[in-house]
């Protein structure tokens, strides 16, 4: 059930995502897998039931891969209704919310947030960012994952409403002078790199959004996708930290909050 703590907004996000966007995706099954190391490495708890809130969590496919891998509880917060509509019951809540009119029970509240697939489709990220980060508690995380690489950027990109792809020192400087520190970054999907330079020749703006979405994230049948998964898999295992990748996580913690002075 949705809970409609502000009230839902039109959204141009072409629905075709959604439909293709299962966790069972090679896509989503390799960002999973990348995620999980770095959630590891930077010392989060996977088997303590954490609260997590996953900001422009869509139709819920992260938290059904998360809440299967890990104890966590965790929140989806969309404005989307057509995405939230798509949601799964869970052991979190599913949630009408906007992070930059933030309800005040939510605020300090959370040991995770997510920001996975989000932040290059916002205009206007620093006050977006710093309203996400006030819902994470003191020495909590913050989590990333953006595209990498503007040299991908084609007609795909254009059609999902990504308005940039990311580097390293792109995306720290978007925290830069914020209340948390960079734990960890690290590409994935390396050897996805040749077929999204496959994609952005081959994929034009001639076709509808729908149309370039579909066509750029679904696999042309059943062998390539099995192909895909085996791949992700394997480099995940045997690459944790490859030198690129069609994609870029990121980890952040916020600082504990000063004591305040006595007398």
């Amino acid at each position: 059930m949705v809970e409609y703590l502000v009230p839902a907004q039109a959204s141009e996000f072409p629905e075709q995502w959604y439909e293709l966007s299962r966790p069972d995706h090679f896509w989503l099954q390799w960002r999973l897998a990348a995620a999980l190391g770095q959630i590891s490495d930077v010392g989060i708890a996977v088997e303590r039931p954490l609260r997590v809130l996953d900001v422009g969590g869509g139709g819920g496919a992260l938290r059904e891969q998360l809440e299967g891998a890990t104890a966590w509880t965790i929140d989806v917060g969309d404005l989307n209704a057509a995405a939230l509509a798509r949601v799964r019951e869970s052991r979190g809540r599913t949630l009408c919310y906007d992070v930059l009119r933030p309800h005040p029970d939510l605020l300090d509240a959370y040991d995770v947030v997510l920001l996975f697939d989000v932040l290059e489709h916002v205009e206007d990220r620093r006050p977006f960012l710093e309203a996400t980060l006030r819902h994470v508690k003191p020495g909590g995380f913050l989590l990333l994952n953006v595209p990498a690489w503007q040299f991908l950027y084609g007609a795909y990109d254009v059609a999902a409403g990504h308005r940039r792809r990311y580097r390293k020192a792109t995306l720290a400087a978007e925290l830069a002078g914020a209340d948390c520190d960079v734990r960890d970054m690290r590409y994935w999907g390396l050897l996805m790199v040749p077929l999204l330079l496959l994609r952005r020749w081959t994929v034009r703006r001639a076709e509808s959004d729908g149309d370039c979405v579909r066509r750029g994230f679904q696999p042309p049948g059943a062998l390539v996708h099995a192909v895909l998964r085996a791949a992700g898999r394997t480099e995940a295992k045997l690459l944790r930290h490859p030198p690129m990748g069609s994609s870029l996580l990121l980890a952040a913690q916020r600082r504990a909050q000063p004591e305040r002075s006595r007398g």
